[in-house]
């Protein structure tokens, strides 16, 4: 169990980085937070935990018993509320985001905190992922909070000290040009779950990713890639998935390498994630990706050189602000397992493990994204997939993006690395030696 302490000014306050919750009581003479401790156990909690080891031990494995984890209470056990918070099994941690997220094995997901869904959390979640408001400050609804405190540690009395603290760190990384404002940072915290040391360390990679990729940085601007968009290859769709995430769809077959090559494909895609990213209920549940392979053939995978593929991957995977809950494929022909064979080196073992393979079978799709809300290719009732209302959006924060890719590191010699190569690639997992970090999938 560890924590954080920082100093901001004459201020200073513990910022937990457990998952567990903790007790945290405050000095009111010095303001300061004390150490957080476990909730103690009262003496029926000890004496009750005590029966049920002993009556699992008593249990005949021969009576064709499902055996129960240790922590799961008996059906005819009362357990106290301390006990509860003993074991973590209270509703609060029962509840939380990650218990339901990785649906990796098929089954189908249920909405968070859905046998009591407050009405409140449902009109947030059912809100516009395309549309971003400019004149927000990046805080989340007041319906979804508690459930920001639980899932990220974020404490709305905090946030302000966690920004301000995260602030003073970018500025004084050397020869950086920062965006400083709230939301920005806010959304760096939330990827690392306000953990000040990681999300710097997210900061510092996404500014370097964009200076050994600069070129593809150039006059990055909506209205410059209207022959991407023309081709229907990607949207972002209005609804979430049944897991409250904002799904990306992109299509394989829709593209065209003679009109337009895969820089401009991959430049296409920095400019959604960079739009998304900058609403709040989507930094907070994650994002899921579908990839409809239909139409994929030789002539696409002649272009996908590993490359290209490390470049694109490194950009959004390792150092990209969001987190990528789930990635789903369909309708995936003969080659694409020769074409995933170039891919799967490069993805972290976290994303590995939240793939999911439909082949033909749109109904396991929609036991994640409801039919209702997919375009017809994907088996939904929305018609053909139409994109033309999400880039009307883009285009609306045309000066946004002029000014937000002007940020990023000087010009100047790139300091050495530490370490030697095969310890850069043990460390932070690039086949090519990367320092760039991981991006916090969890």
């Amino acid at each position: 169990m560890k924590g954080q302490l920082r100093s901001l000014g004459s201020v200073h306050f513990w910022r937990k980085t457990s998952k567990r919750k903790m007790v945290e009581t405050r000095d009111e003479t010095t303001g300061l937070f004390n150490s957080p401790q476990p909730p103690p156990k009262s003496e029926a909690s000890t004496q009750g935990s005590a029966s049920t080891r002993d009556s699992q031990k008593d249990e005949d494995p021969t009576k064709g018993e499902t055996k129960r984890d240790q922590n799961t209470p008996n059906k005819s056990e009362v357990l106290t509320e301390s006990e509860m918070a003993a074991r973590d099994l209270s509703p609060a941690a029962e509840a939380k985001p990650e218990d339901v997220s990785d649906c990796t094995t098929g089954a189908t997901p249920e909405r968070y905190f859905e046998q009591s869904l407050d009405p409140a959390v449902e009109a947030v979640l059912r809100r516009d992922r395309r549309m971003v408001s400019g004149d927000e400050d990046g805080t989340l609804p007041s319906a979804v909070v508690p459930e920001a405190e639980d899932d990220l540690h974020e404490k709305l009395e905090w946030v302000d000290r966690d920004v301000q603290a995260l602030r003073e760190m970018v500025e004084a990384e050397p020869r950086l040009k920062s965006r400083l404002d709230k939301p920005f940072l806010l959304s760096f915290l939330r990827a690392r779950k306000f953990d000040y040391d990681k999300a710097m360390a997210m900061v510092r990679g996404y500014y370097r990713a964009r200076q050994e990729n600069a070129d593809m940085y150039v006059d990055l601007v909506p209205s410059a890639l209207d022959h991407v968009w023309d081709l229907r290859m990607q949207t972002v769709l209005p609804m979430p998935d049944k897991l409250g995430r904002t799904v990306l769809i992109f299509r394989t077959g829709a593209w065209l390498p003679e009109v337009c090559n895969l820089d401009d494909v991959f430049r296409s895609q920095v400019i959604m994630l960079e739009h998304i990213v900058r609403v709040p209920i989507t930094q907070l549940r994650g994002i899921t990706a579908v990839v409809d392979c239909a139409g994929l053939s030789m002539t696409h995978a002649y272009y996908l050189t590993p490359t290209h593929i490390r470049r694109m991957i490194s950009v959004i995977q390792e150092v990209f602000p969001l987190r990528f809950k789930a990635l789903h494929f369909v309708h995936e022909p003969s080659i694409f397992d020769w074409v995933f064979s170039l891919v799967k080196p490069f993805l972290s073992d976290t994303i590995k493990g939240r793939l999911h393979f439909h082949g033909e079978d749109l109904q396991s799709l929609h036991k994640h994204i409801p039919a209702e809300e997919l375009p017809e290719e994907l088996g939904g009732s929305q018609g053909p997939m139409d994109n033309s209302e999400f880039v009307q959006n883009l285009k609306l924060h045309e000066e946004y993006f002029k000014e937000h890719f002007t940020y990023g590191f000087e010009a100047a010699e790139e300091p050495p690395r530490q370490g030697t190569m095969m310890e850069a690639v043990t460390d932070m997992g690039s086949l090519i030696g990367s320092y760039y970090r991981r991006m916090c999938i969890d």
